[in-house]
């Protein structure tokens, strides 16, 4: 599965493959070929913001795209919500 994310602003080094184990969490029962997953992970330069960081990500599974994002107070909240809306889309998408 091919699996990348773009970061934007002061977004931890470590938070790329967080985020990228995060989506193969989320993809783990997919029978299907996922052709592609790719993300951004943004962090806001005003810290006074109340929910700076946002994680975003394009999930393409049999030719079908999925967009999920989720905003959060930190990166790594943010990608802890990421995981779980594309888990329940693609619970959507196998259900149809």
């Amino acid at each position: 599965m091919d699996i990348r994310f773009l970061t934007t602003g002061r977004v931890p080094e470590a938070a790329r493959a967080s985020a990228e184990a995060a989506v193969r969490a989320a993809l783990a029962d997919v029978a299907a070929p996922t052709a592609t997953v790719r993300g951004t992970l943004t962090m806001a330069a005003d810290p006074s913001l109340p929910r700076p960081a946002l994680a975003q990500a394009v999930v393409t599974i049999d030719g079908r795209s999925l967009r999920v994002q989720a905003a959060a107070p930190t990166v790594d909240e943010a990608i802890t919500l990421l995981q779980d809306r594309l888990s329940v889309r693609v619970a959507y998408l196998r259900a149809s």
